[in-house]
């Protein structure tokens, strides 16, 4: 009886330990007066700050060769800006660059953050809504900065889609040693400016070497659009990009020079390159004595023809009247943001970062092609001259590139439509202005 007696009583004992313990780990009573000292602080846990948050963030970069190697060498300067912040470059080849872009942004599924894309295929994407509007492009990057037609590239009906990169224009290469020499036999002292007045020097070129002057390409729209149909004065579209307009009198005159150079003055060699193969045998053989090409094919030419140092010269196209305010028109690859990006935020600090002087300037540096953004033609790169040309390559291209106009962006639908007519053109198997009607009646419309 006693033991039960003692245990309850222990327990009791226990149970008022307890409950003591308890009643001091819950919550203070709230006092009713304040207190005459300032109670003890209490550490907080710090708020997250936009940096704090950064560090587990992540954007993602594709890019095709070339731009992939500037993309690279980028990256880290805009990560030590943005601390924590990873930029994952995904690298691609061209060729199927363009056909996982194309499905990957019309999917939605697996987009990156940053896209680079090319105008022969930009077009289907922005009128598809797979790529975001740039609403701060005009208040956070000052136009009046990039050369015209290259920031107006990517802008559809008023709105901006991309920022520029590189300006991709047509120039010609041409046989310095061989072309000077016919110059001279005519009295010329300057390269021509004039369809007329090329056309006599090609005669002439042609006359003493018994090769071509000059090779176009076989159903090359994009040569075909940016070195005749621009400078002739013509467009793909109308202003308001409602309706193409590419069989209007001006590109049926483009289509009928681009023939008639071949088959009536027979000054040009038309290359296939499903037939004829890798068009550099031909100009390192000494079999053409000029081609159209972009800024970028100098790179190219030194490397398939290093014994031609000095032989070789580029001039901006001579197609057209005199006066004429265009030479060419101008594509270009651009850095854009797809729709369902996960940092959309973060991608445009990206473009923003992209969009430096001092950034464009390694884009020329690394890549070759000469930046949009005129503020970067301040690097001293510009000024070097290169040695298989014999010109300071960067000022020139840059000063040529004041003189082009912003490619328009049809479908790839379209392109081989026009592809398709060029061909029909030059071979006799319709009048350029025929093959030029069934390509736009067969052009799906524009959305």
């Amino acid at each position: 009886m006693l033991s039960s007696k003692k245990n309850a009583l222990v327990t009791l004992v226990l149970l008022g330990l307890v409950m003591a313990t308890l009643v001091g780990c819950g919550p203070a009573a709230t006092p009713t007066t304040a207190p005459t000292t300032a109670p003890a602080e209490t550490p907080i846990a710090p708020i997250e700050t936009p940096t704090a948050l950064a560090a587990e963030r992540t954007i993602t970069v594709w890019g095709f060769v070339w731009t992939a190697d500037w993309l690279d060498a980028i990256a880290p300067g805009f990560e030590a800006e943005h601390p924590g912040v990873k930029v994952k470059v995904e690298r691609f080849e061209y060729d199927p660059y363009q056909d996982m872009v194309i499905s990957t942004l019309a999917s939605g599924v697996g987009v990156p953050d940053v896209v680079t894309l090319d105008p022969m295929w930009t077009g289907d994407l922005i009128r598809g809504g797979t790529v975001i509007p740039l609403d701060k492009a005009e208040e956070e990057l000052n136009v009046d900065d990039f050369v015209p037609g290259g920031w107006y590239l990517y802008s559809w009906q008023g709105v901006q889609y991309g920022v520029p990169l590189d300006l991709d224009f047509n120039i010609l290469f041409y046989r310095k040693d061989v072309y000077d020499a016919a110059m001279q036999a005519l009295g010329m002292t300057e390269f021509p400016r004039t369809t007329e007045e090329f056309i006599r020097l090609a005669k002439e070129v042609t006359a003493e070497t018994g090769k071509a002057a000059i090779l176009l390409f076989q159903g090359d729209y994009y040569a075909w659009y940016q070195s005749f149909l621009a400078p002739l004065g013509g467009n793909l579209m109308n202003d308001e990009g409602t309706e193409y307009i590419f069989n209007s009198d001006v590109a049926v005159q483009a289509l009928q020079l681009y023939s008639d150079l071949v088959n009536v003055h027979k000054v040009a060699r038309l290359w296939t390159a499903d037939i004829d193969g890798d068009s550099m045998v031909a100009v390192s053989g000494g079999d053409v004595m000029a081609i159209m090409y972009g800024s970028w094919y100098a790179t190219e030419i030194a490397a398939g023809a290093p014994d031609m140092a000095g032989k070789w010269a580029m001039v901006g196209l001579p197609w057209g009247e005199e006066g004429r305010k265009y030479d060419a028109a101008v594509g270009g690859a651009c850095l854009s943001i797809p729709k369902g990006a996960k940092e959309p935020e973060l991608a445009w600090e990206f473009l923003k970062y992209s969009q430096r002087p001092e950034v464009m300037a390694t884009y020329f540096t690394i890549v070759g092609g000469v930046p949009a953004l005129k503020t970067s033609w301040d690097d001293p790169a510009f000024d070097e001259v290169n040695t298989y040309l014999g010109v300071a390559f960067g000022d020139y291209i840059a000063e040529l590139s004041l003189r082009v106009m912003p490619m328009q962006l049809p479908s790839l639908e379209v392109a081989d439509l026009i592809g398709e007519a060029i061909t029909k053109a030059t071979t006799g198997e319709a009048t350029a202005k025929e093959a030029l009607d069934e390509a736009v009646a067969a052009a799906p419309p524009l959305q």
